[in-house]
Order: C-alpha cells, then sequence, then structure tokens
C-alpha cells in the first residue's frame, strides 16, 4: 500500500512534459494576471522551450503559430490607413496575407505579404511586439 501512496505522490509531483498549444495560444493575449503568471511557469520548461526553438527554425512552423494575431495587427493597420487615404483604401480589399517568408529569422520577425496586380501588400511583424506592426504597399 505504502508503494502505491508513493507511486501516486510521484506521478502528481510530475509535470506534464506535452507543450499544449492551446495553452500557449492562451498566453499570447495577455489579458489576465493569473494566465500571465501561469505563461511564464509554462514558458520556463524545458520542452516548452526545446519545441519553441525547434519551430522557430521552420518558416512554416512559425509563421503558423502567429497567423492569427499578425492577421488581426495587420489588417487593423491597413484599415488605419485606408481611412485616411484613398491610395490605401483603393488597394485594401481585407486580404488575409496568403504569403509569408523571413525578416529576420534570428529575431523571428516575418514579412505577411498578398499580390495583388501591379502591388504588393506587405506587413512586417514582430512577435515580440505583435501591436507593432508596419505596413507598405510595393510595386510588384
Amino acid at each position: 500500500m505504502r508503494k502505491i501512496v508513493y507511486l501516486f505522490c510521484f506521478l502528481i509531483s510530475t509535470p506534464s512534459w506535452a507543450v499544449n498549444e492551446a495553452d500557449l495560444e492562451k498566453c499570447r493575449e495577455y489579458s489576465n494576471a493569473q494566465v500571465r503568471s501561469q505563461c511564464v511557469q509554462m514558458y520556463k520548461r524545458t520542452d516548452t522551450r526545446v519545441a519553441f526553438s525547434k519551430c522557430k527554425k521552420n518558416l512554416e512552423c512559425w509563421s503558423k503559430r502567429y497567423r492569427e494575431q499578425a492577421k488581426k495587427y495587420c489588417s487593423l493597420a491597413y484599415k488605419r490607413r485606408a481611412a485616411s487615404s484613398s491610395f490605401w483604401a483603393h488597394h485594401w480589399k481585407g486580404q488575409d496575407f496568403d504569403k509569408v517568408r523571413w525578416l529576420d529569422q534570428r529575431d523571428g520577425s516575418m514579412m505577411y505579404y498578398e499580390q495583388e496586380v501591379g502591388v504588393v501588400l506587405q506587413c512586417l511583424f514582430y512577435p515580440k511586439a505583435p501591436s507593432k506592426v508596419k505596413v507598405r504597399i510595393g510595386s510588384s
């Protein structure tokens, strides 16, 4: 009986080593103080850091991880520009930025972009400061 109790206590004290993407997604919101403290503990775990590091080396994984945030903040930035400029309003139609490339892989920053007829809509996204996107329109 004593062995079962020790085994049970050991299993309870052992942390879960699987990185839960849903939990990481909650961490990106940072709206709740309790969630933030749980996120700090989760990011301190070795397995979370290893998974994060592996993902950061792969553009497809990294861009998938931040696509929703990028879409949200890039759309807001384009809408603000379109509200004050007919040029921007002419080109901005709520595109979803279906292409991505590295801006700086070491930093983790990416450029999401959409090619339209004659122009390229670009959004420079920085995961460390997601609301600080930079948008621009270039010629194709």
